[in-house]
């Protein structure tokens, strides 16, 4: 299967939905509802089934250094040129950390997710489960940290969200049924299937239709860096941790090079419209990692296949 042949349809989902929106197909408030059930039902569903009966035999933990340790070092590049080099808000930890986020956030249920499924296949699911478990709760809580006047980060409320967030409930409770070795009834596991088979294709035609309600006003050079820190420099650290700092697995390095390669997720735009900085910066480097992800994800799908990892994974 060629690269061209898997990611054509996200493209493709991804345009109905930009189009949709565009040409008032659906309304906002209609793409909101979707959405709703989208990221509250269906995804959630996905994820629950899938890992309930994953394998999990093979797991290993040392993924989380190394993914989140590149995310930690795009976050801190992302903080430092906001902190140092911007024209308005140089100084500005809020405006900084909310930088640092959109240079390091990745969309990777949306987009991470079916690319590597796609590409890799259904076992490379327990690693997808293990980032994305951590993803928003580690970068939105140090982003809120790093906002906050000093001891006025609400822990209370950073605890409630995140473990109210239905991802994490899903991955949570999938991973204990698995552990604990029960099988799901066949009703629940069937009904559960229905509810999540559409997850995947809805969730890319939301990406799309989102696009349409962003616009880049200004900030080109901060939108364009963004973009250089999450959809070039992300990838490449992450390739040299996982494959030849720690070794790990090629499918598994694979992996992880394409979640990292993912453009800047959504969320992040909620989170800097919670501190009131950066907005339309955010909203741009949204949209432009997401056009320049389809190039920039089939040329690094084509660097995998033909020289990065062995042709034997793909």
């Amino acid at each position: 299967m060629s690269i061209i042949t898997i990611i054509s349809p996200l493209i493709i989902m991804g345009l109905v939905g930009y189009l949709s929106a565009k040409k008032q197909l659906f309304s906002k408030p209609q793409i909101e509802t979707l959405s709703k059930f989208t990221f509250t039902l269906a995804i959630p569903a996905f994820l629950f089934q899938q890992l309930a009966n994953a394998d999990l035999s093979n797991i290993d933990v040392s993924i989380y250094a190394a993914f989140y340790l590149p995310v930690l070092i795009i976050f801190a590049i992302g903080y430092l040129c906001n902190f140092y080099f911007h024209q308005k808000l140089s100084g500005n930890p809020p405006a900084s950390a909310v930088y640092g986020l959109a240079a390091s956030y990745s969309n990777n249920v949306i987009v991470g997710m079916p690319v590597a499924l796609m590409v890799l296949g259904e076992h490379v699911l327990p690693t997808i489960f293990l980032v994305v478990s951590l993803h928003s709760a580690l970068l939105f809580g140090l982003t809120g940290i790093l906002a906050s006047k000093s001891g006025q980060f609400n822990w209370r409320n950073f605890l409630k969200q995140t473990f109210y967030n239905p991802f994490l409930i899903a991955i949570i409770t999938g991973f204990l049924i698995n552990l604990a070795g029960l099988t799901l009834p066949n009703i629940v596991n069937d009904s559960l299937l229905l509810l999540g088979r559409p997850a995947i294709t809805l969730a890319l035609f939301l990406l799309g239709a989102s696009l349409a309600f962003y616009h880049i006003r200004s900030e080109i050079k901060f939108i364009l860096s963004a973009s250089i820190l999450k959809l070039v420099l992300f990838p490449l650290l992450v390739f040299v941790v996982c494959y030849h700092v720690m070794q790990l697995p090629a499918i598994v390095s694979a992996a992880l090079v394409i979640l990292s390669a993912s453009p800047t997720g959504v969320n992040s735009y909620l989170i800097a419209k919670q501190h009131n900085k950066h907005q339309e910066t955010v909203a741009g480097i949204v949209v432009v990692t997401t056009v320049l992800s389809m190039i920039t994800l089939p040329f690094l799908l084509w660097l995998l296949t033909n020289y990065l990892v062995p042709a034997q994974v793909m």
